[in-house]
C-alpha cells in the first residue's frame, strides 16, 4: 500500500511540475517571419553619414571583406531559421517571411521628430503590408497565420542620439530645440511605446524592442567629448540609460494592456557595456579607437573605404563612429536570444528564442 501511495504521488508531482512548465513557457508554433523597424542600426540602407554632415562613412555593411556584413536583421533570421528580412525598396513578390522596413531617411527637423516621421512612416508601411498579407490568404477579417506567427523588431533612438551627441555646430541644440536632452529621451520613449500599441491594434502579438547602446563609449562621442584619456563619456551614457529605463518602464506599463502579446525588451546597453568593462574576457584588444577611420580615437573621419581598415577588427569593440564590429554583434545577439548564454538577462521578461519558439541555439 505504501508503494502504490509514493507511486501516486509520483504521478501527481510529475503532472503538477508539467502543468507549472506549460504556465512559464506557453507552446506556441514557430516564428514564420521577422519584421523589422528601426534607424540605420538595421540596414544597409541608410547610414548615420545621411544624418551627421561630419560622419563621413560608407556604411556599416561593405566592410572589410568583399562580403555584406550582417546586422541585427540578418542575425536574427539566422536563429530563427528565416532568410534575412528584404529591405522593402528590394522587396520582389510575397511578403510572407518578412520586410525590412528600417533604414529610411528623411529630412526636415531633429532628434525625435525625426526620429518620430521615419516611425509613423514605417509603421504605415507594416500596416498596409499585414492588410496585403490577409488578402493573399483570403482572409481579410481575421488573424491571418502570417500575422500570427510573425516576430516584429523595432529598434529606433541610436540615430536621434548620434545627432544629440555629435556637437556639430547647431546639430545639439536642433536635436533638442524645446524639450531639453533628457526631454528627448521622455518622449522618443513614448513615441516607441505607440508604436508598439499600433502594431498590436493591427494584430501584430511577438514584439522586440532594442535599446540603445553605451554610445558615449563610441569613439565620435569620444572623441568630441574630448575624452583624451580614453574613457567613456559619462554624461552620454547616463542619458542613453535614462532613455532605456524609460522605454523599458513604459513597455512594462503596456503589457497589461494588451493581452496575449510578448512585448520584450533587449538592453543591448548591458550587453556592451560587459565587453568595454572586461575586454579580455571575450578576446577584445582595443575598447576606444575605430577600426576604420582617420584621426583621433579614428573617429575625426568615418570609414571611406577598405584600406582604412584595420588587420584584426575582431580584436576591436566599434567598428567605425558608431557601429560595433561583427564580433561584438554577435555576442550582443546570442546573449539576447538565449538565457542559457554566459551574459544573461538582457532581453526581458523573456528570451527572444522563447519570443520566436525557435529551434535551440547552436
Amino acid at each position: 500500500m505504501a508503494l502504490l501511495l509514493l507511486l501516486l504521488l509520483s504521478i501527481l508531482l510529475r503532472l503538477a511540475g508539467g502543468a507549472a512548465a506549460t504556465a512559464s513557457e506557453p507552446s506556441r508554433s514557430p516564428a514564420t517571419a521577422l519584421f523589422v523597424l528601426g534607424d540605420s542600426t538595421v540596414s544597409c540602407g541608410g547610414s548615420s553619414s545621411s544624418i551627421l554632415p561630419l560622419n563621413l562613412t560608407a556604411g556599416p555593411c561593405l566592410f572589410p571583406s568583399a562580403a555584406r556584413r550582417r546586422l541585427l536583421p540578418d542575425l536574427l533570421a539566422a536563429k530563427m531559421g528565416l532568410p534575412p528580412p528584404p529591405p522593402i525598396s528590394t522587396l520582389n513578390g510575397t511578403a510572407a517571411r518578412g520586410v525590412n522596413f528600417g533604414g529610411v531617411q528623411y529630412g526636415g527637423g531633429g532628434g525625435i521628430f525625426r526620429t518620430g516621421a521615419a516611425l509613423g512612416q514605417q509603421l504605415r508601411l507594416a500596416a498596409e503590408t499585414l492588410q496585403l498579407l490577409q488578402l493573399e490568404e483570403g482572409n481579410p477579417q481575421q488573424d491571418a497565420s502570417s500575422i500570427s506567427g510573425a516576430v516584429f523588431v523595432l529598434s529606433f533612438g541610436s540615430d536621434a542620439y548620434a545627432r544629440l551627441l555629435a556637437r556639430a555646430p547647431g546639430d545639439a541644440d536642433a536635436a533638442a530645440p524645446k524639450h531639453g536632452r533628457r526631454g528627448l529621451g521622455r518622449l522618443l520613449a513614448d513615441r516607441v511605446a505607440r508604436g508598439v500599441q499600433e502594431l498590436y491594434e493591427a494584430d501584430v502579438r511577438r514584439v522586440a524592442v532594442i535599446g540603445v547602446p553605451p554610445l558615449g563609449c563610441a569613439p565620435r562621442v569620444m572623441w568630441a567629448g574630448g575624452g583624451g584619456g580614453g574613457g567613456c563619456v559619462e554624461e552620454a551614457n547616463e542619458l542613453i540609460e535614462g532613455y532605456n529605463a524609460r522605454l523599458a518602464a513604459r513597455l512594462e506599463e503596456l503589457r497589461p494592456q494588451m493581452p496575449g502579446a510578448d512585448v520584450v525588451f533587449c538592453d543591448v546597453y548591458k550587453g556592451m557595456m560587459e565587453i568595454i568593462s572586461n575586454p579580455g574576457r571575450y578576446g577584445f584588444e582595443e575598447t576606444t579607437e575605430a577600426c576604420c577611420g582617420l584621426g583621433p580615437f579614428k573617429a575625426t573621419v568615418g570609414c571611406l573605404s577598405k584600406e582604412m581598415a584595420c588587420r584584426s577588427p575582431e580584436r576591436h569593440v566599434w567598428w567605425d563612429l558608431y557601429t560595433p564590429t561583427d564580433v561584438v554583434a554577435n555576442l550582443v545577439t546570442n546573449w539576447s536570444w538565449s538565457w542559457e548564454s554566459p551574459m544573461m538577462g538582457i532581453c526581458s521578461p523573456i528570451s527572444l528564442q522563447h519570443l520566436a519558439a525557435g529551434p535551440p541555439s547552436s
